[in-house]
């Protein structure tokens, strides 16, 4: 994927990404889901100054370790909750063991995005941001980016 770099910080780029029409069979952006225009922090692999044209790449399996995180542990929790709430704690309280476990598996999700949120800054600084290998040519109107 191509962008333009808009600012240097450090080792960071902001880079700005430009969605083409040509784009929208290949969903790497989630065709519809996102802007046309987005800008994103990438590390500066390059040496790129702001006004390059860089090219973008994610390290491999980045895409697919940050879609577990973010859907495949609360899924676990939820399971986990629901386990909790209708074997082990649902059997001793007055209400209903169907309405005890959907409480804890509610629980169990809310604990793993409050914990997945506690690591975010761990995330954002190690293997899931873009990374800028290469300076590229300017990008052509009727390119895709990507």
């Amino acid at each position: 994927m191509k962008g333009l770099v808009k600012e240097t910080k450090g080792n960071l780029l902001t880079v700005h990404i430009v969605r083409r029409e040509a784009c929208g069979e290949c969903r790497a952006c989630l065709s519809g889901m996102m802007e046309n225009d987005m800008d994103i922090e990438a590390k500066n692999l390059c040496d790129a100054e702001v006004g390059d044209w860089v090219e973008l790449e994610l390290q491999e399996n980045a895409f697919f370790n940050a879609v577990m995180i973010m859907y495949g542990l609360p899924l676990v929790g939820f399971f986990a909750g629901v386990l909790l709430g209708y074997f082990i704690v649902g059997p001793f309280l007055p209400i209903p063991v169907s309405l005890t476990s959907i409480v804890f598996g509610a629980l169990g999700i809310f604990l793993c995005y409050l914990w997945i949120k506690s690591q975010n800054a761990r995330w954002e600084s190690g293997k899931y941001r873009p990374l800028a290998v290469s300076l590229a040519e300017e990008d052509d109107a009727g390119s895709c980016g990507i």
